[in-house]
């Protein structure tokens, strides 16, 4: 099962909590980041001090592109250089495959950001959180990158809380140098590698200047602000993000400064509250919790497969996909899909599903193990006993609008595939329009008709039923 970093630690989750550090995951992605928005409000008392430590980072880079007068000049290439930031392992804040390391931000991306910077610098924005927007305007630069550069700067404080954290929850430690200056902080039981801790004040599911989907720009500010930005972006930012690209957008704003000080005025007045951890409204940590709960209250034997061919493997998955079927349900799990009235994010299920099959493989003591990339749409078993049988389970929601696309595109993929490799469409009938499923059967059933091989489609009916008031 998914390992805690408490548990990485070798302490409990509540003494972890109590010092309000994020306690994610060490192997699975849990797409967290560091909020540089959210470093202005920290209580934590060790990032107290953050937000001013970046903004002078930043303050410095724009002295510079003020001084420089070529993108060749030592200036801008000093600024190109305070640009690149290494990936950082020892992070674990789960937003890479590894879980271990970031993106960073190389010698490439670094240019085209000093480039834009230095355009705004020379039209007179320079305010310094124009470099948190980054992500808005540059292709190439997600969460991950913002974090990546966050956390890069500020370090020295994240150490210095990583350290007190130690020192708190007397755990086991080894030194860490970072400009000069050595710290304590905890280590990984199992590898003896040093941990980087973050506080959890300071983590949000996607930064602010990029979590903009919902923020209609026309309804925020006056006439005047609502007028150059229809006619830049349209009426809203989500569809503006739908439909240009980013260089459209910073295009756009470059040749219009004014709209890009609103911009940056806007991203200072809007309120970003740290993620609700306790809630876990997305279920980004919860799915864990819930498949442990769940697979204890309802076993399921996979003792009678004998793992010895594809074949079985391929039944044992399909056992596992039934039997989570049926906690959907017949056993209220498919309450746990929503948030209130709204249905989570179809990664939620995805996660959710692998928990519950790791869980009653481990509890069968089955040699069946998951691929790395768990969580990222298809959720991959295999078994290593000398030869290759893998079975992978897609995990979908019927309202997903790629669902019958993905599977078209799945067929000669899987028509071409090695015969010791099975794979199973797990479709979550969230919606009452079954028209996509319908898409799907026609188009299996036509590949078999055909000869051909075909995933497996297992349609769970995932929709809330009513409650016993509401029949009466």
């Amino acid at each position: 099962m998914a390992t805690r970093f408490s548990q990485m630690i070798g302490v409990t989750r509540s003494a972890f909590a109590k010092q309000g550090a994020f306690d994610g995951f060490t192997d699975i992605d849990a797409p967290f980041h560091i909020d540089p928005h959210l470093l202005r409000s920290a209580k934590t008392r060790e990032i107290k001090g953050s937000h001013i430590r970046l903004k002078n980072y930043f303050t410095k880079l724009i002295t510079l592109l003020e001084a420089s007068s070529a993108p060749n000049d030592r200036f801008f290439r000093e600024v190109v250089k305070q640009l690149q930031f290494k990936e950082l392992k020892n992070m674990h804040l789960g937003y890479s495959r590894s879980a271990s390391a970031g993106s960073g931000i190389g010698k490439g991306l670094s240019e085209a950001i000093a480039l834009t910077a230095k355009e705004l610098v020379d039209q007179g924005i320079k305010n310094p959180e124009l470099f948190e927007l980054v992500g808005l305007l540059e292709e190439g630069v997600g969460a991950d990158r913002i974090s990546d550069m966050v956390v890069r700067i500020i370090l020295p404080d994240l150490l210095a809380y990583s350290q007190r954290v130690a020192a708190k929850l007397k755990v086991r430690t080894r030194e860490f140098r970072n400009l000069g200056v050595m710290y304590k902080v905890p280590v990984n039981i199992n590898d003896n590698k040093p941990v980087i801790i973050v506080p959890k004040e300071i983590l949000r599911h996607l930064p602010i200047a990029l979590d903009w989907q919902d923020v209609d720009l026309v309804c925020e500010y006056n006439e005047a602000l609502r007028l150059r930005l229809n006619a830049l972006i349209g009426e809203t930012w989500k569809e503006a993000q739908k439909k240009h690209k980013k260089s459209e957008i910073r295009d756009a704003l470059l040749h219009n400064p004014e709209a890009m000080r609103d911009l940056i005025y806007l991203y200072l007045g809007k309120k970003g509250g740290q993620y609700d951890f306790d809630r876990d409204p997305e279920g980004l940590l919860s799915w864990a919790d819930i498949a442990e709960r769940f697979t204890a209250a309802y076993p399921l034997s996979l003792g009678r497969f004998q793992l010895t061919s594809p074949a079985n493997v391929l039944k044992c998955v399909t056992e596992i996909c039934e039997h989570f079927s049926a906690l959907v349900e017949n056993n209220g799990l498919n309450e746990l899909l929503y948030d209130g009235a709204r249905l989570k994010h179809e990664r939620f299920a995805q996660l959710l599903f692998y928990g519950i099959a790791d869980s009653y493989c481990r509890s069968n003591n089955l040699d069946l193990n998951r691929e790395p990339n768990a969580g990222h749409g298809p959720v991959d078993f295999k078994i290593s006993r000398g030869y290759n049988a893998r079975v992978t389970v897609e995990v979908k929601y019927s309202s997903n609008s790629a669902l019958a696309r993905g599977y078209g595109k799945q067929l000669p993929d899987y028509n071409l595939a090695e015969k010791t490799t099975y794979s199973i469409y797990l479709i979550l009938q969230t919606s009452n329009s079954n028209r996509s499923i319908k898409a799907i059967e026609m188009s299996s059933g036509k590949a078999m008709r055909q000869g051909q091989r075909a995933p497996k489609v297992i349609v769970v009916d995932a929709r809330r039923k009513p409650s016993a008031s509401k029949k009466k």
